[in-house]
């Protein structure tokens, strides 16, 4: 104990218990070393403890000759083994736990960043393409299918005009240039090709057919289908002969209208715009 208080060690009491012989009749003794007001020694108690008894600082009394210190497993209080396999067991399993809570994490955000950009490729997609999403209606010959309104391809629209060759361009104006074309069923259509400028966006387009196919009059021109491929943007109308209703007026046509035609040419057109300004859905 003097050798402890010398060294300023924080012991309280020390024991010395079940003497015996070893092979070598070497006299061993357990030497227990109990702390000061605590049930353990913390780190540093125990180094400088251990590190007096192993390095002989402790002189014993001469008739005790030389010893050795041979130092068991730390015991606390309790019993318990500092640094025992259980105490490591229990690390380990804290240290997996928390491993594979990161882990989840990780997956958890991966798995979220992955559906917020398949979302988003989604969204990109329907922008580019809003009628990707219209349902098919095979008998009829594609997709979309509004009001009567068929959806053409553009290799369908450049054979049924031979590749929009000036012999079927029949007109022009600020939408762009139109094409006669004859379908697979012997049917004359006019195409109103749009032009690089007067283009719309892809919703803008679409909302267009859908207002347009719902438009059915006699005196109105009727949309049959429309082109949304290649970056190209065409409506389809039923083709009326004879060229447009200034050219018949004008007589450039060669057609003499006389005044009784002309007035049921007038009152057709207003039909045809008392229709689209009170009874089409929604009114245009």
């Amino acid at each position: 104990m003097n050798s402890f208080m010398l060294h300023q060690l924080p012991v309280d009491s020390v024991t010395l218990s079940y003497p015996r012989k070893d092979s070598s009749h070497y006299l061993v003794l357990n030497l227990q070393v109990f702390p000061v007001g605590q049930d353990r020694f913390n780190r540093t108690g125990i180094s400088s403890i251990g590190f007096e008894l192993s390095n002989q600082t402790f002189k014993p009394p001469p008739q005790f000759g030389p010893f050795f210190f041979i130092g068991d497993p730390y015991l606390n209080f309790a019993g318990e083994v500092t640094g025992s396999k259980k105490s490591s067991n229990t690390g380990v399993i804290i240290g997996a736990a928390a491993g594979g809570c990161v882990l989840l994490l990780l997956l958890l955000g991966a798995g979220l960043y992955a559906h917020r950009q398949k979302k988003r490729a989604e969204k990109a997609t329907e922008q580019n393409n809003p009628f990707a999403h219209w349902e098919s209606n095979k008998s009829i010959g594609g997709i979309p299918q509004l009001k009567g309104a068929r959806n053409f391809s553009f290799e369908e629209l450049r054979k049924y005009t031979n590749n929009f060759s000036e012999i079927n361009d029949i007109g022009s104006g600020g939408y762009g240039n139109v094409y006669r074309g004859v379908l697979p069923t012997g049917e004359l259509v006019a195409i109103k090709r749009a032009q690089q400028g007067s283009m719309q966006g892809g919703l803008e387009f679409k909302t267009e057919i859908e207002l347009l196919s719902r438009v059915h009059h006699k005196n109105v021109v009727s949309l049959l289908g429309f082109c949304f491929d290649r970056g190209e943007q065409m409506l389809i109308y039923e083709f009326v002969p004879n060229g447009s209703l200034m050219d018949s007026l004008s007589g450039k046509t060669g057609i003499r209208l006389d005044w009784v035609r002309r007035l049921k040419v007038a009152l057709g057109a207003a039909r045809g715009l008392a229709y689209l300004h009170e009874l089409a859905n929604p009114p245009s």
